[in-house]
């Protein structure tokens, strides 16, 4: 296969293959950022107590029926 990684230069991306040949140059790809984002606690605890609530409702539904 192949993989993507900065040009010798460092200023474009080529595309080079396993025997080492580079086969594209892309130049403009720009690098993003990741923006992590962790949820609030009380959100969290809201989040799991409506699944719990959830699946005790499905669980009754299926014992009664």
């Amino acid at each position: 296969m192949g993989k993507i990684e900065k040009s010798p230069d460092g200023n474009e991306f080529v595309f080079r293959q396993d025997n080492g040949e580079i086969t594209a140059w892309f130049s403009s790809i720009a690098e993003k950022m990741v923006l992590a984002h962790e949820g609030s606690p009380t959100y969290k605890k809201v989040f799991y107590l409506l699944v719990l609530a959830g699946a005790l409702y499905l669980t009754v539904i299926f014992i009664s029926t």
